[in-house]
């Protein structure tokens, strides 16, 4: 069976050569190497020509326009399919598999669950998103790794997943929910993405011995109306895209509850506790939720 990483860039260069250096070194072999460059300014596409990483084992993909992570995705999730591919294995530039045996582990368990037909074979298969002793994102309940190993049996987490940070999805997976949506620019296409895996039924877990470092958004953890959230503000643009995606998720799947408390109450209070551009980001935290309301998509502030 065939196997694609794809590796979604823009203006990292650094980070995207520590990624690919770790991929190279990997007992697990890739058929191909794809890298989507969102139409990075910082010199990426001749650093890659200069180290041999455009041509043989890779395949450079250069946009014309920077279309986001979503957009990103879509395309090397799309440039995979079409080249045949049976895995795809997701994941942004400035995260990398921990060690060289990242990747094995986390295909051998996918193929075993392939070969179960788990979720007739429509597999989104995860590693163990961390830094130190930390998960990089929140998993279910967990904060921390040892917290996701309590949480395992097995040695899976079933039914989550920090897409798309080493995240190994089937073919079939693909001919069931189609693609990325590009729509979302960035914030939200993993969630979405992972969602859509649930509702066609999809097998969808993290492998915790299959480890993935990516840096950890630093986040306090608040208690809001007896329930615990993380607090954490990012730059105003950012905001307003998490604010838009999340308004247009929620308000598809009727949970309007979710709009008023995750996306305006607890962010709002958020941005009034933590040092951050308080004025501009209420603006944009209610102008993505206005546009996410009006499905309003695309890429319609710029960084």
């Amino acid at each position: 069976m065939k196997t694609f990483a794809v590796v979604v860039t823009y203006n990292r260069k650094s980070a995207l050569a520590e990624n690919i250096r770790m991929l190279l070194k990997q007992t697990f072999r890739f058929d191909k190497i794809i890298i989507v460059d969102n139409h990075s300014a910082d010199g990426t596409k001749e650093f890659l020509h200069e180290n041999g990483w455009d041509d043989g084992d890779f395949l450079y993909v250069e946009l014309p326009t920077n279309i986001g992570g979503a957009g990103g995705f879509h395309v090397g999730t799309k440039t995979a399919y079409e080249q045949g591919a049976d895995w795809i294995l997701l994941m942004d530039d400035d995260g990398r598999p921990a060690d060289e045996n990242a990747v094995q582990i986390l295909m051998n368990r996918a193929t075993e669950l392939y070969r179960d037909n788990i979720g007739d074979r429509k597999l989104f298969v995860n590693c163990l998103v961390q830094e130190d002793d930390w998960l990089s994102f929140k998993l279910g309940k967990a904060y921390r790794v040892e917290e996701a190993e309590k949480a395992q049996k097995d040695g899976l987490v079933v039914n989550e997943a920090n897409p798309f940070n080493g995240t190994a999805i089937s073919r079939e997976l693909v001919d069931a929910i189609g693609l990325p949506n590009q729509d979302f620019f960035i914030k939200g296409d993993e969630v979405d993405y992972k969602r859509r895996a649930f509702k066609t039924g999809a097998f969808v877990c993290t492998v915790f011995d299959a480890r993935y470092f990516h840096p950890r958004l630093k986040v306090v953890e608040k208690t809001v109306l007896g329930v615990k959230v993380p607090f954490f503000v990012e730059a105003p643009w950012k905001e307003y895209y998490t604010a838009r995606n999340f308004t247009f998720m929620y308000k598809k799947e009727k949970r309007y509850k979710a709009i008023l408390f995750e996306i305006i109450f607890v962010k709002l209070l958020a941005i009034l506790r933590l040092k951050c551009q308080k004025i501009k980001s209420v603006k944009m935290l209610f102008k993505g939720a206005l546009d996410g309301w009006t499905g309003r998509m695309g890429a319609t502030v710029l960084p």
